[in-house]
């Protein structure tokens, strides 16, 4: 029997955000598999196996993705096939990512490809970094008819709240336009984690943060 394909969110830092379908399928699963760096598990897996221990003693796959576009292509198809093998000897997989699968995730690059090859992908949601942001800062991101727009790394001045993700290289020109257009900002990096950092008043956002950092304009 085939085996089946689970991608899994599992939140934006806290182990205790994953649902409780992310950890049923997290313990069901034979294989994890997960973005790595240099050969170590990243920031998903230990955020899951905070939550399910019993993933240190599972088969893993290690999937590295360079930052950068070149030789990404190559990375993802690597990683369909390597996930394809175990697949084929009736093994399931939970490919671990951060926040939620379907928003800004490694996983639908490779998805298809499994797909293509005939396995059954099914798709565990979980907590959004910017949904985990508004818990953190207990504001809400929307109320009524308030739109919301979501870029990446692009501020664009519009009547509703605007959620910045990836803003971390690019926060200096931010904060200026945020300055110009009258409006209030806070920065949340690395949300939920250990090295989280709050800024709730815009002139107080440093001009450069990590990859993890989510700007929220209103």
């Amino acid at each position: 029997m085939a085996g089946i394909l689970y991608a899994v969110g599992v939140g934006p830092g806290d182990p205790e955000l994953l649902t409780l379908k992310a950890v049923k399928v997290i313990n069901k699963a034979d294989v994890i598999a997960c973005p790595a760096k240099g050969g170590t598990a990243g920031v998903a897996y230990e955020i899951a196996k905070e939550a399910c221990p019993e993933i240190g003693k599972k088969e893993k796959i290690l999937l590295d993705f360079p930052m950068k576009e070149e030789g990404l292509g190559a990375a993802h198809q690597e990683a369909a096939k390597r996930i394809i093998d175990v697949l084929g000897n009736g093994k399931s997989v939970a490919f671990l990512t951060l926040g939620d699968p379907g928003f800004y995730s490694t996983f639908f690059y490779i998805s298809e490809m499994v797909s293509d090859k005939g396995f059954e992908i099914q798709i565990v949601s979980g907590v959004t970094s910017f949904s985990g942001i508004s818990a953190r800062l207990n504001i809400p991101i929307a109320l009524g008819r308030e739109n919301v727009l979501i870029t990446t790394g692009e501020f664009r001045n519009f009547d509703g709240t605007l959620v910045v993700m990836k803003a971390g290289s690019k926060l200096k020109e931010l904060k200026a336009r945020v300055i110009e257009c009258g409006k209030k900002a806070w920065l949340v990096e690395n949300c939920e984690m250990e090295s989280e950092k709050i800024y709730e008043d815009v002139r107080s956002i440093p001009d450069e943060a990590g990859y993890f950092s989510v700007l929220i304009v209103k």
